[in-house]
């Protein structure tokens, strides 16, 4: 199993989790969500170690499902800094965030989305592209064709 696919079957599901959460008990989601912000101890040490971690295994910026999971690394990884080194701010940007009157609601259809994508792509193969030259066979793998030079045609 990739560290994709790895990755994606744990946030996706937590993601939906989270999303039909905020759907059924916003106001819930409201009060805990305001815990998470004033609570600065281990909570943010986690997103930190949660951030390296996934940028340690997974650092892929490609055009498919896998850039989600390297934005999440990086979203966990800055939000840990920023919650350490400027607990303040980050206290009154989460408070003002927490408190429109909106926020269950798009926080649902945002986490909704986003869970739903990753783990769909978790539950796909990765759409890698192989190349022509290289086949599934490990022979063909580690054999090496000479280069030809310029002007050079092909024998056959």
């Amino acid at each position: 199993m990739t560290p994709s696919i790895f990755i994606a079957r744990i946030l996706g599901p937590v993601l939906l989790i989270i999303g039909i959460g905020l759907l059924l008990e916003g106001d819930a989601f409201r009060a805990m969500a305001g815990e998470f912000v004033r609570d600065q101890g281990l909570i943010y040490i986690l997103t930190l170690a949660a951030g390296l971690a996934i940028l340690n295994v997974h650092h892929l910026w490609t055009r498919d499902w896998r850039v989600l999971i390297t934005i999440f690394g990086w979203l966990f990884l800055v939000g840990g800094i920023m919650r350490i080194l400027a607990m303040s701010m980050a206290q009154r940007v989460g408070e003002s965030v927490i408190a429109h009157q909106r926020w269950p609601l798009a926080g649902a259809i945002v986490t909704l989305a986003l869970g739903a994508f990753v783990w769909d792509g978790g539950r796909r193969r990765p759409s890698h592209r192989v190349s022509a030259a290289r086949s599934s066979s490990p022979a063909s793998r580690s054999a090496k064709r000479p280069r030809r030079k310029a002007g050079e045609t092909r024998s056959g």
